[in-house]
């Protein structure tokens, strides 16, 4: 029995490499997270962009307010000083409305300036969120490219480990494997112990001298009288 356990300890040392690769396989990152920052800031700056339109057509609006009072001065004005107009009273009242005209063009001309600073502060908001989006989607190409590679070199390397463990699994008796495969399943994967120092180096219970002894001369398979683990011992199969 000690051959059948030689194989048994090396189909676990395989079982527990194949347990690692599909683990990390499980466990890459696809990227999930950083797609949802890029989705974020690509929706950040299409609000900005948004803004950035609506401003610029509110500016483009007060612009075309500044030019009609712009005309509407130039018009009074041309009035007053043409001399078609000799009431003193109207004359009077002419100018009055000239220069609140131009107050409320210097109002808005001071709008204007404002607006245009926020357009200013607005563009540089979506320059900067363009150069981000720009570098997340680099980071993203490129983790992406990174995550496939990997992906697949461990497919690729678990499906060589499960063809090897196959050709392992088949030099083992079909009872003792199912036994090994049994307790596999029942006892979190590990299902040999090796034998330390007198004890078992799973659950570290000390053998009896009885399980000591059967071990050195049946030819059977010996679980560990706590655990139910197989016990290996490698004085032994040396």
């Amino acid at each position: 029995m000690h051959r059948q356990m030689n194989l048994l300890r090396d189909l676990q040392a395989m079982d527990f490499h194949l347990d690692r690769l599909r683990q990390e396989l499980s466990q890459l990152d696809s990227g999930e997270r950083i797609r949802a920052k890029l989705e974020q800031t690509r929706r950040r700056m299409e609000e900005i962009k948004q803004r950035y339109q609506e401003s610029y057509a509110a500016a483009a609006q007060q612009e075309r307010r500044l030019k009609e009072f712009d005309e509407r001065i130039r018009r009074a004005e041309t009035d007053l000083y043409s001399g078609r107009i000799t009431n003193p009273r109207e004359l009077q009242l002419m100018q009055h409305e000239i220069e609140q005209a131009k107050q409320i063009r210097e109002e808005l001309d001071i709008q204007m300036l404002r607006m245009w600073e926020t357009l200013e502060t607005m563009k540089r908001d979506i320059d900067a969120s363009e150069r981000d989006l720009q570098e997340i989607e680099r980071f993203y190409e490129a983790h992406v490219e990174e995550y496939r590679q990997r992906k697949a070199a461990l497919e690729a390397e678990i499906a060589f480990n499960e063809q090897e463990r196959e050709k392992l699994a088949q030099q083992i008796d079909p009872e003792v494997r199912q036994r090994y495969q049994t307790l596999r399943e029942r006892l979190g994967g590990t299902a040999i112990a090796i034998v330390e120092q007198k004890a078992c180096s799973v659950c570290h219970t000390l053998l009896t001298p009885y399980t000591l002894k059967r071990l050195e001369t049946e030819d059977a398979l010996i679980s560990c009288e706590s655990c139910g683990r197989l016990l290996y011992d490698p004085k032994l199969a040396q």
